[in-house]
């Protein structure tokens, strides 16, 4: 999760929103064989559908991680959302 976000963060492939925050990513948990799956629904510059987000997430060859409920899955993305909050911050201050 942490290398899609910054890789969007290095290649300007992110979201700016109106109150001047960005956005490089937006997931999902989604139920695959490994398990319940963290994926983006954030591709290429746009939201996607789940089933286009599945899709991109199998074919790009990032090794998501998976969990055995959707409860550990989310509580995983609240601790990696504060480190992207985090990476934007110092990326915004340098951007000044």
């Amino acid at each position: 999760m942490l290398d899609y976000h910054r890789r969007n963060l290095a290649t300007g492939t992110y979201q700016k929103n109106a109150d001047g925050s960005l956005t490089t990513f937006k997931g999902a948990v989604v139920g695959l064989p490994q398990g319940e799956t963290l994926i983006p629904t954030y591709w290429y510059g746009q939201e996607r559908d789940i089933p286009t987000a599945v899709r991109f997430a199998l074919r790009s060859g990032i090794n998501f991680p998976a969990y055995k409920t959707p409860d550990e899955a989310l509580a995983r993305e609240q601790t990696i959302h504060k480190i992207m909050e985090s990476d934007i911050a110092n990326f915004q201050k340098t951007k000044r």
